[in-house]
């Protein structure tokens, strides 16, 4: 028994200096492939009380955080939570576009936390959805080749509804053009879940566009860079299989 002991404390010993030794990036890139959200939670809740030392680039990785988890809130968490996060994050971002207004990435982030304040009160999307897209635009104003803004120019159009001017065909040309822009840099895809998503999200885009052939290329091209994204792997791919082979 005493073995047994000093066998488990040395597993959980080893488990957190494996887990200290990891970055943020890191540890959220496997919460976001394995879908392990609480993880990706704990990043956040252990650099907000740092937030007045953190530097730049730290401060855009947090902001970066911010945005993916409170996506997946607004997909599958509590709205009351949702709504805490959105509001720090927004409040960091506003601070961070005073600091510094000519980086096209604030608005960017800016217009995505504004549309998911549509997700949790649908009557202000008059509204809201002009203001995201103004955002979204401004983005891609200061800087025509920031993958973050045609990513939310994406997520925009894609869903839109189409009375209101959502276009899964012109969402398909924003996430190419950001895929585009991010593989210009590939220093920076390393463990880089925005990249994934975009995959994920044009793969999408050409099956809802009924080009199965390019949506199948993009699926398989994602899953070659990460085969543990479990959401893909286990769900996304296996139900686009069904419909590619019963194609003809």
């Amino acid at each position: 028994m005493c073995r047994y002991i000093i066998i488990v404390w040395f597993s959980f010993l080893g488990f957190g200096i494996l887990n200290a030794q990891q970055s943020p990036k890191e540890r959220v890139y496997q919460a976001f492939i394995s879908n392990q959200m609480d993880d990706w939670e704990a990043v956040i809740e252990e650099l907000k009380p740092n937030i007045a030392t953190l530097t730049y680039p730290q401060l855009a990785e947090l902001v970066n955080y911010y945005y993916g988890y409170t996506a997946s809130l607004m997909e599958d968490g509590p709205k009351k939570k949702a709504r805490i996060y959105n509001k720090e994050a927004e409040e960091l971002v506003d601070d961070l576009m005073v600091k510094y207004p000519e980086e096209s990435d604030w608005y960017a982030f800016k217009a995505a936390f504004i549309a998911f304040k549509i997700g949790m009160s649908p009557l202000k999307a008059p509204f809201l959805g002009a203001k995201s897209m103004e955002n979204i635009d401004l983005a891609i104003e200061h800087d025509p080749e920031s993958p973050q803004g045609w990513i939310e120019r994406g997520n925009a159009l894609f869903y839109m509804p189409k009375a209101f001017g959502g276009s899964k065909e012109e969402a398909l040309q924003a996430f190419y053009k950001a895929m585009q822009f991010m593989e210009k840099e590939p220093e920076s895809l390393h463990h880089n879940w925005i990249y994934l998503n975009v995959l994920m999200m044009l793969g999408q885009s050409y099956e809802k566009t009924d080009n199965l052939e390019m949506a199948k290329i993009t699926y398989d091209k994602l899953l070659k860079i990460e085969p543990n994204f479990s959401y893909v792997r286990d769900e996304l791919y296996p139900a686009f299989m069904q419909s590619y082979a019963a194609r003809d």
